[in-house]
């Protein structure tokens, strides 16, 4: 097997830095030699707290020339991911990309084509995938014949001054979408993860909680059809004013499975199996999904194998958004370029 140590290059030090480089920083393949943020005082302090021996860089493209490093992980702000990952693949450096990959389906095949000029591969951050509680439901739902139909929900609390604090929110150009986009793109892929590639969607969209705030959407509510025939719900708002939660319901031949991770409900039992462990990072609902996404990773780069989340089948949830946004409540075919 190959022993080779990759050294890693992180871009953007802000909220999601964190779930990344805990998982480096306790990965026997991995070495963090550079972190890179606009602010060098927040690479800084992460470098402290997650590699002390960290290069600090505020400009991306210096970063990867100088350092080469084998891979990069990019949490920026959406807006940038495309540019960022494009550079680094035109570099032969593999890319760690968080979600969402792109904003839209031009970026795809940017993106698309880049990695396909490239020599290195590249995974997008889709790592609820990878949960106990995904793992376990997708178990039963094979051992039954597969999934034949599902519901996803969002419902998140996101209230003026997350958007306040963080101005590329909130608007098309740069967030690319507002609650489909960032805090449901996982339960839309999740969608897809267990039903397939989709094949239209029928959808409305709507502005409850921040009119004059934000010019995207809070709420989406649709249908989607799936190329096997099979159809999947979905409602997402973060105009909730309380706790938030997500859950995904799936129907089989035989059982009603209802993933609201940590946990698993089978025909209304709770599966002990997949209940919280210590040591999650970041939100509940991501359970330990980063640690194991990016595991998986550095095991696919050792033993010569793709990437376990691709960009072809991430971009399922971007196709699927973005014929919502255009959908205005009739059937919108999605279509693949």
């Amino acid at each position: 097997m190959n022993e080779k140590i990759y050294r890693v290059a992180h871009i953007g030090c802000g909220t999601v830095a964190p779930n990344h480089l805990a998982a480096l920083a306790e990965n026997p393949r991995t070495q963090i030699a550079a972190l890179c943020d606009l602010d060098a005082d927040r690479a800084k302090n992460m470098a402290e707290k997650y590699a002390k021996d960290a290069m600090i860089y505020t400009d991306y493209r210096k970063m990867l020339d100088e350092v080469k490093p084998d891979s990069v992980h990019i949490s920026t702000p959406h807006f940038l991911h495309c540019e960022m990952a494009c550079y680094a693949l035109s570099k032969g450096i593999h890319v760690f990309l968080e979600k969402p990959m792109v904003r839209t389906k031009e970026e795809i095949r940017i993106l698309l084509d880049a990695e396909k000029s490239s020599s290195a591969k590249l995974n997008i951050c889709f790592q609820n995938r990878f949960n106990p509680s995904t793992e376990y439901a997708m178990q039963i739902a094979e051992e039954d014949g597969g999934v034949t139909a599902a519901y996803g929900t969002v419902i998140w609390d996101r209230d003026e001054d997350y958007y306040r604090n963080s101005p590329w929110r909130g608007r098309y150009a740069t967030e690319g979408g507002g609650v489909m986009i960032n805090q449901a793109i996982h339960t839309i892929d999740l969608l897809c993860f267990f039903l397939g590639k989709p094949k239209s969607v029928c959808a409305t969209t709507a502005n409850h909680r921040l009119k004059g705030v934000i010019e995207v959407e809070d709420t989406c509510e649709g249908v989607i059809t799936f190329d096997n025939g099979k159809r999947a719900n979905f409602y997402c708002t973060n105009s909730h004013i309380g706790k938030s939660h997500t859950e995904v319901m799936l129907e089989t031949a035989h059982h009603t499975i209802e993933i609201r991770s940590p946990y698993v409900t089978v025909d209304g039992q709770v599966i002990t199996a997949c209940e919280k462990k210590s040591g999650y990072v970041g939100k509940e609902c991501y359970g330990n999904g980063h640690k194991y996404l990016i595991a998986k990773f550095y095991d696919a780069l050792a033993e010569g194998k793709d990437a376990p989340v691709t960009a072809e089948s991430s971009r399922y949830a971007i196709d699927i958004l973005t014929a919502a946004y255009n959908s205005h409540d009739s059937e919108t075919e999605i279509v693949y370029n």
